[in-house]
């Protein structure tokens, strides 16, 4: 049996067993934490929230629970089709673009876009071809950057190295980017318990109670909006490590209309996520500088074509 066999045996051992683990772990932290506060009624609730000085814009928030099944990812590589797109990206006279390991993306343009917070999409679009495999996420201002993150069955794919676009803005212009995506097989795995039905997500207000419990909902806070997507804690870098991943429907909690809160959906575990920290990482994992300007391309399809060439990249 040859090497290349034997390492796709492990990984396929590797992801049962991490399957299983998983959904041991949520069933226990769903009996543990969620116990205390399961039997609540909905006469105390909205007596905590008024004692507490908490509000909640019901009217942004799902009156019934989603449907959302856990997924699982094939890796991080991007398809033919999007391979074929960027192609195009290379033959144009627009921008630079390199591929490295097909799973990442960096590109610089020739001649900065200039953008704005009312077209940031369609600009972006203009750059990027396949960026409606994405979601717009946010313009962090201080750090020069507009964050973008893919999206999965309609469905944000929060904050992971896997699926993301990150355009780098100078004097409000688009100079350049880097983009990563998730890959799904297209007879789509879920990763459920023995149970063929998908996992039971915990409702709205039993997220509330499970905030404000813990103290990340004080007086005077208002919950503005309340959406499911998806989260993975264990992130792999394209180019490194790439295997598939598990990812598990996750609240997405709006506070105040700017402060957002990451809830797992199925056990009630809190997320820790910030912006900042995910953007340093992005920066350290892809060799990226202080300024987010992306290192000196290489290529790695014309690398290849370099090497056997007779012709060395150093």
């Amino acid at each position: 049996m040859q090497w290349g066999q034997i390492k796709v045996l492990f990984i396929l051992s590797f992801l049962v067993l991490d399957i299983f683990l998983l959904n041991q772990f949520m069933e226990k932290q769903q009996a543990s934490e969620l116990g205390p506060i399961a039997t609540a009624n909905s006469e105390d609730f909205e007596d905590e929230l008024e004692n507490n000085n908490i509000k909640v814009s019901w009217d942004n928030i799902p009156t019934e629970v989603p449907s959302v099944p856990q997924t699982i990812s094939s890796g991080s590589e991007f398809s033919e089709g999007i391979l074929s797109q960027i192609q195009q990206l290379r033959e144009g006279d627009e921008q630079t673009v390199a591929v490295q390991n097909n799973s990442v993306l960096k590109g610089k343009l020739d001649e900065p876009v200039e953008v704005t917070e009312e077209n940031v999409e369609e600009q972006v679009n203009r750059v990027v071809p396949f960026s409606n495999q994405y979601e717009y996420w946010n313009w962090n201002k201080e750090e020069g950057v507009i964050l973008f993150f893919q999206k999965k069955n309609e469905r944000t794919i929060f904050y992971n190295s896997g699926g993301f676009l990150m355009l780098q803005v100078a004097d409000g212009k688009i100079t350049s980017y880097i983009a990563t995506l998730i890959s799904f097989s297209d007879g789509e795995e879920q990763a459920s318990s023995s149970s063929t039905k998908d996992p039971q997500l915990i409702q709205p207000s039993k997220v509330i109670q499970k905030l404000m419990d813990e103290e990340h909902l004080v007086s005077g806070d208002e919950v503005t909006n309340m959406t499911v997507g998806y989260y993975n804690s264990i992130n792999l870098v394209p180019g490194e490590e790439n295997g598939p991943q598990v990812f598990a429907p996750t609240w997405k909690v709006t506070v105040n209309g700017e402060k957002i809160l990451f809830v797992y959906a199925i056990t009630g575990a809190i997320i820790d996520e910030e912006e900042s920290a995910f953007i340093e990482k992005i920066n350290r994992s892809f060799n990226l500088s202080v300024n987010n300007t992306p290192a000196p391309l290489v290529d790695n399809e014309k690398s290849n074509e370099e090497t056997n060439n007779g012709v060395s990249n150093e």
